[in-house]
C-alpha cells in the first residue's frame, strides 16, 4: 500500500480541523452526548466528560539583528489553528476498576518568514502540524495498591534572544505502581507505603543563533523505587534510581548513573529529648571514558537536656572516586547550645576535619567556634539585635600538587549579563583546568570556554560568567564544574574568623551594620605566600511603610570589601546597592494596582586594574481586572548593565497582554516591544500576537 504523500495527510488535517470547529462552534454541550452514542453500552467503557476549544491565531514579528558592521532580519507571519479535545474521567466496567483521562492539542501552523540584509533578501514558507497529546490511565485507584500509565507528548518552535530560533519535542510515557500502609502486605510489611516507576524520557531540542546551529536529542530510560516505612517513632525512606541516559546531536555520547538514598530518624530517650538523623547516599555515574562515584554519609543526633540547653554531635563523610581518583573527607562536629537569658543565646562549636587525597596527601584541621546573640524590645516599640561570631582553627596541608575538585555545583544566573555569574569555591584555581557541565534535566553537557562563559579573576577567587549569547546554557540551569586549585601553604597555619553584627527595628525602618574579617598565619612550613588576610563591612537600611492606597518599600546597602595575600596581591572593591517598590491601588476602584521597582547596584573596584560595575533595572506595570476573570496588563522595563572590561549590555521592553470571556469565546492578544543590545550586537523585536478561541 503506498505511503500517503505529505500534501495529502496535510488536506486530512486541515479536514480535521475545519470539522473540529463546525462540531464545537455549532453543537457546544450536545457535542458530548453525540459522542457518548459512539462508544459501546453501558458496563463496559463509559466517557466522561467533554472538554476542548478550538484557537485560531496570528502573530507578526519584525525583528532586526545587527552584528558585527552586518545587519539581517527576518520578518514573520505566522497563523495558527489549534484544536483541542479532551475527556476528563472515563472508565471501564467501573471507576473503580479503571478510570482516566486523555486529551490531544493539534496546532496547524503556516509561516513566512522574509529575510533581508546579510540573509540575501530570501524568502521563506513552512507548514506543519504541531503535536501534543496526554494521557493518564488509573487502575484499582480506591484500592490500597494501584497503578498509573501515562503518556505525554507536546511540541513548539519559538524565537529565542538575539535573533535565534527553538525547536523543541518533548515526550515521554511510563508506569507507576503504588502500594500504601494498608495493603495486603501489612501483616508482613507494616506501614509500608512504595511506588515503584518506570519511564522514559525524549527531548530534542535545535537552536540556532548567528548562524550557529546546536541540536541536543536526548533519550533518558529510567526505573526506581520510593519506599517509606513509618513506625510509632521513626521513619525510614528508601530511593533507588537507574538512568540510562543518551545523546545524539551536536554532541553524542552516553551515561549510566545508579543512586541510591537512605533516610532514617528516631525520636527516643524517657521523654523523647534524644533524636537521631541518619543519610545515606551513594550514586555512581559510567559512560564515554569516565567512571564517577560518590558516597555521602551524615549521622546527626540531638539531645534536649533541658528546655534552654541541647547539643548536637555529627559525622559527616563524603568520599568521590573519579577514574581511580579516590578524595575522601571525614568532619565531626559537636555543637552546644544554651539560653542563658531569655534575651541571650550562647552557641560553642568544636570541629574537626582529615581528608586524604589522591593520588596522595591529606589535609586536616581542627576549630573552635563562639557565637553568642543578644536580643531585646528597646523603646519607641523597637527591637535591638547583637550577634558575633569567633572561630579559630589549625590548618594543616600535607599534600604535593594540586587539588583536583570534581562536579562542585552551581546554578546558572537568573539573567545573562555583562559581569553576572558565580563563584568557584577553591581560591587559587588553576583557570586552564576548568571544564563545566550544563545538566539540565538530568544530561552533562560540556561548555565552551570564550563561547558560553568566559573567566574573571577576582583575587584569589575565580569567577564563571555566562555570555548573553549562549545557545547551550539557559537561565537557571544546574552546572557542575571540575577544576585543579594550588593547594596552599604546606605545612601548619592558622585561621582566625572573627564577625560581629547589631541591628535595630522601628516598626517600618530597620537599620543594621556588619563586620567580617579572616586572618590567616603560618605557623610552620612552606607557602606563607598563599595565606591571605580578608574583612568586609556593610551597612544596609531597609524602609517599609503601607498606607490605605500604597505600600512602600526600599532598601540601601553599603559595603567595603578587601582581601590580600602575597600570591595574588590586593583586591579591594566598594558596592552600593539601591531598591525601590512602589504599590498603587487607586481609592476609587479596586480593580486596578500599579507597580514600579528599580534596583540600582555599583561595584567599583579600586586596586589596579580598576573596573567598574554597574546593575541599572525599572520596571513598571498596570494591571486592570474586570469581572469573570478578564484582565490586561500593560509592563514596561529597562536594564543596563556594564563592566569596564566587558561589552555593556542594554534591553529595552514594553507591551501590553490581556485575556477577555465573553461565555465559552476567549480572546488572548499580546503585542510587546523589545531591544536588546550586547556590544555591536543588536536586536530589535517588535511583536504582535492575537488569539480567539472557543471552549467546547
Amino acid at each position: 500500500m503506498p505511503l500517503l504523500s505529505t500534501k495529502a495527510i496535510r488536506t486530512s488535517s486541515r479536514l480535521v480541523l475545519v470539522v473540529s470547529i463546525w462540531v464545537i462552534f455549532t453543537s457546544g454541550n450536545v457535542c458530548a452526548f453525540s459522542l457518548l452514542s459512539l462508544v459501546p453500552s453501558e458496563g463496559s467503557f463509559a466517557l466522561g466528560q467533554w472538554q476542548g476549544g478550538v484557537i485560531g491565531g496570528y502573530e507578526w514579528e519584525d525583528q532586526q539583528t545587527t552584528a558585527q558592521g552586518s545587519s539581517s532580519g527576518v520578518v514573520r507571519n505566522r497563523f495558527d489553528e489549534d484544536v483541542h479535545l479532551s475527556n476528563e474521567g472515563f472508565y471501564l466496567v467501573d471507576p473503580r476498576l479503571l478510570e482516566g483521562n486523555a486529551g490531544t492539542d493539534l496546532d496547524f501552523y503556516q509561516e513566512s518568514d522574509n529575510l533581508n540584509g546579510a540573509r540575501n533578501g530570501t524568502s521563506k514558507s513552512q507548514s506543519g502540524t504541531l503535536i501534543g497529546w496526554n494521557v493518564n490511565t488509573e487502575l484499582l485507584g480506591e484500592m490500597p495498591y494501584s497503578g498509573f500509565l501515562f503518556a505525554r507528548r507536546s511540541e513548539t518552535n519559538n524565537s529565542t534572544d538575539f535573533g535565534g530560533r527553538t525547536d523543541s519535542v518533548s515526550q515521554n510515557f511510563g508506569m507507576l505502581a503504588t502500594l500504601r500502609q494498608d495493603s495486603f502486605l501489612r501483616e508482613a510489611l507494616p506501614y509500608l507505603s512504595a511506588d515503584v516507576y518506570a519511564r522514559q524520557e525524549e527531548a530534542d531540542e535545535s537552536t540556532t543563533q548567528f548562524g550557529q546551529t546546536f541540536t541536543n536529542d536526548e533519550t533518558r530510560d529510567i526505573v526506581g523505587v520510593d519506599a517509606y516505612k513509618g513506625f510509632q517513632t521513626a521513619d525510614l525512606d528508601f530511593n533507588y534510581q537507574f538512568i540510562d541516559d543518551k545523546y545524539t546531536g551536536s554532541i553524542a555520547y552516553s551515561f549510566i548513573t545508579n543512586w541510591l538514598n537512605l533516610n532514617y530518624s528516631r525520636d527516643f530517650g524517657p521523654t523523647l529529648n534524644r533524636r537521631w538523623d541518619s543519610q545515606v547516599s551513594y550514586l555512581t555515574l559510567s559512560g564515554n571514558g569516565l567512571n564517577e562515584s560518590f558516597l555521602y554519609a551524615d549521622e546527626r543526633l540531638r539531645i534536649d537536656h533541658f528546655k534552654n540547653l541541647f547539643t548536637t554531635y555529627e559525622y559527616l563523610l563524603v568520599s568521590t572516586d573519579s577514574n581511580g581518583q579516590r578524595d575522601t573527607s571525614n568532619t565531626a562536629t559537636f555543637q552546644v547550645q544554651y539560653r542563658v537569658f531569655p534575651n541571650l543565646t550562647q552557641t560553642v562549636m568544636l570541629q574537626g576535619f582529615y581528608e586524604t587525597i589522591s593520588p596522595g596527601g591529606h589535609l586536616d584541621y581542627y576549630a573552635a567556634e563562639t557565637s553568642p546573640s543578644y536580643t531585646r524590645s528597646i523603646p519607641w516599640g523597637g527591637t535591638l539585635d547583637l550577634g558575633s561570631d569567633g572561630r579559630y582553627e589549625i590548618d594543616q596541608n600535607h599534600t604535593g600538587g594540586p587539588v583536583t575538585v570534581l562536579d562542585e555545583k552551581h546554578t546558572a544566573p537568573a539573567f545573562f549579563g555583562p559581569g553576572i555569574g558565580f563563584t568557584l569555591s577553591s581560591p587559587f584555581v588553576d583557570t586552564s583546568t576548568i571544564v563545566m557541565y550544563d545538566t539540565r534535566a538530568g544530561g552533562r553537557r560540556v561548555t565552551t570556554l570564550g563561547v558560553d562563559y568566559n573567566i574573571v579573576a577576582q583575587g584569589q577567587l575565580t569567577q564563571i560568567v555566562i555570555i548573553p549569547t549562549t545557545v547551550l546554557i539557559h537561565p537557571g540551569d544546574p552546572l557542575e564544574v571540575n577544576y585543579s586549585y594550588v593547594a596552599g601553604p604546606s605545612g601548619r597555619y592558622s585561621t582566625t574568623t572573627l564577625g560581629a553584627d547589631a541591628g535595630v527595628t522601628f516598626g517600618w525602618i530597620a537599620l543594621n551594620f556588619s563586620h567580617q574579617q579572616i586572618s590567616q598565619s603560618m605557623q610552620s612550613g612552606t607557602g606563607a605566600q598563599f595565606l591571605y588576610s580578608f574583612h568586609q563591612e556593610s551597612a544596609a537600611l531597609n524602609l517599609h511603610k503601607e498606607w490605605e492606597w500604597f505600600d512602600a518599600r526600599g532598601l540601601a546597602l553599603y559595603q567595603i570589601f578587601h582581601t590580600r595575600s602575597q600570591a595574588t596581591g590586593a583586591f579591594d572593591y566598594t558596592l552600593q546597592n539601591y531598591g525601590e517598590y512602589l504599590t498603587f491601588r487607586p481609592p476609587w476602584t479596586t480593580n486596578t494596582t500599579a507597580h514600579l521597582d528599580g534596583s540600582e547596584t555599583f561595584i567599583d573596584y579600586t586596586i589596579q586594574p580598576t573596573r567598574k560595575n554597574t546593575y541599572l533595572d525599572l520596571e513598571a506595570s498596570l494591571d486592570r481586572f474586570f469581572s469573570s476573570g478578564n484582565y490586561f496588563t500593560m509592563f514596561a522595563r529597562a536594564i543596563q548593565i556594564t563592566q569596564t572590561d566587558f561589552e555593556t549590555e542594554t534591553d529595552y521592553e514594553a507591551g501590553v497582554r490581556g485575556n477577555f470571556r465573553y461565555g465559552k469565546i476567549y480572546i488572548w492578544p499580546w503585542f510587546s516591544w523589545i531591544e536588546r543590545q550586547y556590544g555591536p550586537t543588536k536586536v530589535n523585536d517588535p511583536h504582535i500576537m492575537l488569539k480567539i478561541g472557543r471552549d467546547l
